[in-house]
C-alpha cells in the first residue's frame, strides 16, 4: 500500500494537515516530551495558552508547569522547554503541563488531523515503524519551524530523513544530522549568555537519534488541551 505523504509547514501547514499527522519540533519540545516519558512522567498535557496551562494548573494535582516563549521559561512555569535540565530531575508520577511557541501549538492547530503523533530525531525510527504498522493512506508530516512562522533547519531535516525511511532508504548518522545542523540551526545553544534557558546539552540531547523506541500520540482532552501518550513500538 503506497502512502500519499504531504509535507507541510509552520503553523499554516499545521491547519491543512490531515490524515495520521507528525508534528515535528526537534529544537525542543518534542524532544523535550520523550525525556519526560522516560523520566516516569505520569501523564503529560500540552497547551497552546499560557492563559489555559494555569487554569490546569488549579485542575490538577501539584502538576509540574514546563514551557517557553521565544526559548525563554515563561513566568511562573517551573522549568524551561529543556531536554538537558528535564534529563536531570526526576518527574516519576507527576502531571505535566508543557506549553511552547511552536510544537504545542502544532498539535492544536492541526484540527483537521484524524490521529496525531510527536517528531523529534530522538525516536524518529519509532515513528516510522509506527506509520508502516498503521498503513494510513494519507500522511502528513509538519515542520513547525521556529514559533510557527519561520522555517527552521532543523525540522525541515527530520522532515527529509522521515520521507526517506518511510521508503524504506537509509538516513544520515547521528554525526553527520550533527554537522548540517550546529551552524547555523544550533548556534542558539551555544551563546554564553543563553546557557541558563538553551544550554549547550540541548542540542546534544535533542540529537541523540533513536535513543527512545516509542511514540508520542496526542489524544485531544478539551478545545485547547491534549495529552500526549506513550506507545511502544515493536
Amino acid at each position: 500500500m503506497k502512502i500519499k505523504i504531504k509535507n507541510l509547514k509552520l503553523l499554516t501547514g499545521a491547519k491543512k494537515a490531515e490524515g495520521l499527522t507528525v508534528i515535528v519540533d526537534v529544537f525542543r519540545a518534542y524532544t523535550t516530551a520523550a525525556y519526560l516519558f522516560s523520566s516516569k512522567a505520569d501523564k503529560i498535557y500540552i497547551v497552546s495558552k499560557i492563559e489555559t496551562a494555569k487554569k490546569l494548573k488549579r485542575k490538577l494535582n501539584s502538576p509540574v508547569l514546563i514551557g517557553e516563549r521565544k526559548g525563554i521559561k515563561i513566568a511562573e512555569f517551573d522549568y524551561n522547554n529543556s531536554p538537558y535540565f528535564i534529563s536531570q530531575n526526576d518527574f516519576s508520577g507527576k502531571e505535566i503541563v508543557l506549553s511552547t511557541s511552536a510544537g504545542t501549538k502544532g498539535i492544536i492547530a492541526a484540527k483537521n488531523a484524524e490521529e496525531i503523533i510527536a517528531g523529534s530525531f530522538v525516536n524518529i525510527n519509532a515513528a516510522a515503524e509506527y506509520i508502516k504498522n498503521k498503513r494510513p493512506e494519507l500522511l502528513s508530516i509538519v515542520a513547525m519551524g521556529n514559533n510557527g512562522t519561520a522555517e527552521a533547519e532543523e525540522d525541515n531535516l527530520y522532515m527529509q530523513e522521515l520521507n526517506k525511511l518511510l521508503i524504506g532508504n537509509s538516513i544520515l548518522s547521528e554525526a553527520e544530522i550533527k554537522d548540517k545542523l550546529r551552524s547555523p540551526a544550533g548556534d542558539r545553544f551555544f551563546v554564553e549568555s543563553a546557557q541558563s534557558e538553551m544550554p549547550k546539552e540541548d542540542f546534544e540531547y535533542s540529537l541523540k537519534i533513536n535513543c527512545f523506541n516509542f511514540v508520542i500520540r496526542a489524544v485531544k482532552i478539551a478545545e485547547d488541551i491534549y495529552q500526549l501518550k506513550k506507545e511502544e513500538v515493536n
